[in-house]
């Protein structure tokens, strides 16, 4: 179980992004050879807005595991630019997403050291890449209502790394993690 949250904390790391210009930025050793000249504000979805709340809040989530089903809190504590999440699961551990000026840094703590850290992009469109990085990670698709495990959701983004799907909900975060690319096999979900 905790090798499947450590996952969703990598799969959502690597989701996040946010802006305020176009700009050219040369990114070494980011694995696509310097230069990106990609410009971080053409996109359609602001994804600081779905992937992070619009205020301090706690979230219970319903996990399925082996047709077992428990349940854990996230609390997301929010100031302007900045969202710390922690989890009932794992309460030595904190991500933070940062909203800088065309990204949105997101960090990792264990024990109040970092513990990694990457970039996503601030707006994107479908299909694209969202991290700055290199990665598999795109946009999948944006739907204006969808249900998972029986639970209806509205203005949401699909985002795929490495084929598995993560829900985001605008102004509200997370909504869901599948290890498949059916949605009603969600292996995590919201439930409040």
């Amino acid at each position: 179980m905790k090798k499947q949250f450590i996952a969703s904390a990598i799969l959502l790391v690597t989701l996040i992004g946010c802006g305020s210009s176009p700009t050219t930025r040369t990114d070494a050793g980011s694995g696509v050879g310097g230069t990106d000249t990609h410009d971080y504000k053409s996109g359609t979805y602001n994804l600081w807005s779905y992937m992070t709340p619009a205020s301090n809040h706690t979230n219970t989530y319903t996990l399925l595991n082996n047709g077992k089903q428990s349940k854990y809190q996230t609390t997301y504590s929010v100031k302007r630019n900045r969202v710390v999440e922690s989890s009932s699961y794992a309460s030595d551990e904190k991500t933070i997403y940062e909203k800088l000026n065309d990204t949105i840094r997101v960090k990792f703590e264990k024990n109040g050291q970092p513990n990694g850290m990457y970039e996503l992009k601030l707006t994107v469109n479908e299909g694209d890449r969202i991290t700055v990085r290199d990665s598999t990670c795109k946009l999948y698709k944006h739907y204006n209502s969808i249900d998972l495990n029986n639970r209806h959701f509205n203005d949401v983004l699909e985002i795929r790394c490495d084929g598995k799907p993560g829900y985001y909900q605008k102004g509200v975060g997370e909504i869901a993690q599948t290890s498949s690319t059916n949605p009603k096999q969600a292996v995590r979900v919201l439930a409040n």
